[in-house]
């Protein structure tokens, strides 16, 4: 099958250090390839990813009329030239009006990371027609889309062959991710601290939140009981994961899947969880706890130690891993075709 990826063109593929969509198209470029099938990307120009043919976007940005234009009519060019079967898109759905306004008939995924808008899906489907397909990484991002009926749910992936679930003691609590409100940065603090157990915290701080840190993170760290030690590379997240007793998710948005529980769970520490967004289907029976309150998700610390390291990994592996969710997408490329 001759599959052409398409990502939104700031960042590059893979990317440098932040990117969570482009490590998603990175690593299905690579698992298709793997699959046999002959892969083509169109991303940032700066992009490095091993494929057939990379081409780079004309405008390394994906918002104003004149560089959705410049994108757009470029990606119809392309696909004359490589004559894909199935596109993979990333990018932004008005990239694709001008190659079906002109009569290409090809099948393509639009894959959605991020809130979905009625307005834009519908007017994709009365261009597109019968080629539009639609995936998102959670079932909750449908709730309030009409004609939901025919979207498809593929989940994100992590990396299972680097992150490992050793048995090893396990002393405390890890919160990782953007400090900020939504997050739930100081809920994991009051989780620690009433449930007697030390936390470490690790993330971004972004100018916009630093008065969040300041007033609900900062007062609290003393450097042994609670420790912020900032952001963390692939190695350190690992090690930090590794001897975690739980990881605490305590968020406050609907977040769209929230790839660093499934890190956490390959690497042997359960998820600790507030009742939103993907958090349900993904914290499963065997896997962690989801709660509604800071007192109810304490209680739940003392738990966790019944859970094995060995068994989260292979949940992980099962559901999660990079050649699972590429043979997700890849039997929906061929229902599609066979129609």
């Amino acid at each position: 099958m001759r599959i052409l990826m398409t990502c939104d063109p700031e960042i590059p593929v893979p990317p440098g250090k932040y990117g969570g969509v482009e490590r998603l198209v990175s690593g299905l470029c690579q698992e298709y390839q793997a699959m046999g099938h002959e892969v083509y990307l169109v991303a940032n120009s700066e992009s490095t990813e091993p494929v057939h043919k990379r081409f780079g976007w004309k405008s390394k940005k994906s918002r104003g009329l004149k560089n959705v234009l410049a994108n757009a009519f470029q990606l119809r060019e392309i696909v004359r030239e490589i004559k894909p079967d199935v596109i993979h898109s990333f990018s932004r759905l008005l990239y694709l009006y001008p190659m079906f306004i002109s009569g290409t008939k090809v099948h393509v995924l639009q894959t959605y990371g991020r809130a979905i808008s009625q307005r834009s899906t519908d007017m994709a489907r009365r261009i597109c027609g019968k080629y539009i397909h639609f995936a998102c990484c959670g079932a909750h991002m449908l709730k309030n889309i009409k004609g939901y009926e025919d979207w498809n749910v593929v989940y994100n992936f992590t990396d299972t062959d680097y992150f490992k679930a050793p048995d090893i003691e396990r002393k405390y609590l890890v919160f990782l991710g953007r400090i900020e409100d939504i997050k739930g940065t100081h809920e994991a603090i009051m989780v620690a601290k009433k449930s007697n157990t030390p936390l470490i915290i690790a993330g971004n701080i972004e100018p916009e939140h630093q008065e969040y840190f300041d007033t609900k993170v900062k007062p609290y760290i003393d450097g042994e009981f609670i420790r912020y030690i900032g952001p963390v590379d692939d190695q350190q997240k690992q090690s930090l994961l590794e001897g975690a007793k739980a990881f605490l998710m305590p968020i406050k948005w609907e977040e769209p899947f929230g790839i660093v529980m499934v890190e956490a769970m390959a690497c042997g520490a359960p998820v600790l969880a507030f009742r939103r967004g993907s958090v349900p289907e993904i914290v499963v029976d065997g896997t962690g706890m989801i709660s509604d309150s800071i007192h109810e998700m304490a209680k739940h610390v003392g738990t966790m130690k019944c859970i094995s390291p060995a068994a989260l990994n292979r949940y992980v592996k099962n559901t999660f891993s990079r050649e699972v969710i590429a043979s997700h997408y890849i039997n929906l490329f061929y229902q599609w075709l066979k129609q």
